[in-house]
């Protein structure tokens, strides 16, 4: 039995009762991200399109690369999907006795629909606002695969490079961006990585050590 258990069984409760509140265009997530590959372990609803059994994602991944102590609760954040939709999501972390990080709860509300309303409505009645919140790009891949590529293509375009002619000092550069997204929480990457820039997997290693 997961040792944790019962921590993530109060949250379960906590989750049902959240969905019963909102229910429609809601999702009430659970996840274990001591297994990143597969760390959703509960779900209520259907808002991201995923299962039990799928990835963590990209934002989190960049969470779980900071101190425990560092790692705070992300309320009120506004997400674009690769499927089109807006998604307003809370996460709240899930800790250990030792306040160790070893999972999360996430809230995703579906407001595309409230968010073409609220345009309509601006456009008839031009108030002097403006929307106000914080916007990411998110994923919420169903499986693994989806975030590792979404992480490697991503930083290729932030960084302007072809992969298939980098010389050492950039290959350096995007094996330690990568890093700096979590993208080696995954298992498996580095092997991944070694292929895609076609050198060795020790070369990969090197790359995260040198000065």
């Amino acid at each position: 039995m997961n040792p944790n258990q019962l921590i993530f069984d109060s949250y379960i409760r906590m989750a049902d009762a959240i969905y019963s509140v909102f229910n429609v265009s809601c999702e009430v997530v659970i996840h274990d991200v001591t297994k990143v590959e597969s760390s959703l372990i509960y779900l209520k609803g259907d808002v991201t399109g995923r299962s039990v059994g799928a990835p963590t994602t990209e934002v989190i991944l960049r969470e779980l690369k900071k101190k425990h102590e560092d790692i705070k609760d992300l309320n009120g954040i506004i997400t674009n999907t690769t499927r089109g939709k807006m998604i307003k999501t809370s996460i709240v972390f899930i800790r250990d006795m030792d306040g160790k990080v070893i999972g999360f709860l996430g809230i995703n509300l579906d407001i595309t629909e409230i968010n073409r309303l609220h345009h309509v409505l601006e456009e008839m009645i031009r108030p002097d606002t403006s929307y106000d919140g914080q916007h990411l790009d998110e994923t919420y891949a169903t499986h693994v695969d989806e975030v590792f590529d979404n992480i490697t293509k991503s930083t290729i375009v932030e960084l302007g490079i072809d992969v298939e002619n980098l010389r050492r000092k950039d290959r350096i550069t995007f094996v330690r961006q990568l890093e700096s997204k979590g993208i080696f929480l995954i298992q498996g990457s580095a092997d991944r990585i070694a292929e895609l820039l076609g050198v060795s997997k020790q070369t990969i290693y090197n790359s995260l050590e040198e000065k």
